[in-house]
């Protein structure tokens, strides 16, 4: 069992932090292989330390060209420090929401968190928080099963679920945005609009 594990994490990892493999399909095959407990808990775990990976690469592709585009533009600087530059809180909170819905891109994502420079504890700590519900619904969803099929999983309450919990973190997002562009309009007091 040990050595199963092992490789699991080793390769479910790699496939997972280079974007071969989505998040889903990692939960799903350690529940089937390991059943619920063991297997929500080492998916967890392969989960974030591929998120890791990610943020690693996507720091240094990146580097400073994203956020250098992103100070000149004061409408996206604006966004940019409402969501993630003003306070920790508010930063785990949003990559929290990021990664709640069961759709939402975990690579795409992993590459804009890093781009934006998100610091590596709210990173790290709103990946787990944010990945954990569905996760553990995934792997619920597989330990019953005797064969594995990923169309079997996936039932009617996990779309709207992730339906609902993508239009909330849309809803969310979308305020906080506003009040960063309504504060934004409200200093520059008549100034031109800036593009």
């Amino acid at each position: 069992a040990a050595l199963g594990l092992l490789v699991y994490f080793l390769v479910a990892g790699v496939l997972v932090g280079l974007s071969f493999l989505p998040t889903f399909a990692c939960a799903i095959l350690a529940g089937w292989a390991f059943g619920f407990t063991l297997g929500w808990s080492i998916a967890m775990v392969t989960l974030t330390v591929a998120s890791l990976l990610a943020y690693a690469i996507g720091r240094w592709i990146a580097r400073d060209r994203v956020i250098q585009l992103i100070a000149e533009k004061p409408r996206w600087n604006a966004v940019h420090r409402a969501l993630l530059g003003e306070t920790s809180g508010r930063t785990l909170l949003v990559v929290t929401l990021l990664r709640i819905p069961p759709a939402s891109p975990f690579a795409l994502t992993n590459f804009v968190l890093a781009a934006g420079r998100v610091p590596l504890w709210d990173y790290t700590l709103g990946t787990l928080i944010g990945i954990a519900p569905r996760t553990a619904a995934a792997a619920f969803a597989a330990a019953g099963l005797e064969q594995l099929r990923f169309k079997n999983v996936s039932e009617t309450w996990t779309i709207v679920a992730g339906i609902v919990a993508t239009i909330v973190v849309c809803v969310v997002l979308s305020i906080l945005s506003n009040r960063a562009l309504r504060s934004l309009s409200g200093n520059s007091k008549g100034a031109p609009e800036p593009s």
